[in-house]
């Protein structure tokens, strides 16, 4: 049994990553389930034992991409500022994530789908998808910064709003330099620098 359960995880994996593939070189619309089965290696009765439809399909290829990063966001967001607080925590959670993306090739190639589809309203539901997500991530960020600002550990004539979408900005800048460079790209260590070079500026100083 839990034999079958690993099959059908790697199955689920190689959909994902196949319809990401075809997604970004095809399109949406333009893909078919059936071409997905064929990338993947899989019929389409495989596609439909995980994925009621492509909308679906989309839905699960956004969580792949977000899942740890959002539960780590969700939990930093919830640290009571009575418990240790720094603004380290939030730079290794950024950290993990882009390693992540840089180690796991399907979650490589989502990340790149999602980029490209972000400003594009091809999917109804993968736009509000993508606006949900971002609203989502500024509210997590926003509560951290909150929590950091009654900590006495960012300045206080900043805004905890507008420092989230600031952070969140630049996240977002950083990745999509990094997979619109040429290989390598960013190091992990230059993306750790950039996030302490952005967060000096909003410390509060001795």
């Amino acid at each position: 049994m839990r034999r079958s359960k690993a099959d059908a995880e790697v199955t689920r994996a190689r959909i994902l990553d196949a319809a990401g593939k075809l997604f970004a070189i095809q399109g949406i619309t333009r893909t078919r389930l059936t071409d997905i089965a064929g990338e993947a290696g899989v019929t389409r009765g495989a596609i439909y034992w995980h994925f009621k439809d492509k909308e679906d399909l989309i839905e699960a290829m956004m969580d792949s991409v977000g899942a740890p990063t959002n539960a780590a966001l969700e939990a930093l967001g919830n640290t009571s500022i009575h418990e240790t607080l720094s603004l380290d925590m939030l730079k290794n959670v950024i950290v993990d994530a882009f390693e992540r993306t840089n180690k796991l090739a399907a979650l490589e190639q989502i990340t790149r789908f999602v980029f490209r589809y972000s400003l594009c309203n091809e999917s109804e539901s993968l736009t509000q998808r993508i606006r949900n997500d971002r609203k989502l991530a500024t509210i997590r960020l926003q509560r951290f910064f909150n929590n950091a600002q009654t900590a006495k550990l960012i300045r206080a004539d900043l805004n905890p709003e507008c420092v989230a979408i600031h952070t969140h900005t630049h996240i977002i800048g950083l990745f999509h330099h990094h997979l619109s460079s040429p290989p390598p790209g960013l190091s992990t260590e230059y993306v750790a620098k950039s996030l302490d070079l952005l967060f000096d500026g909003i410390k509060t100083k001795p």
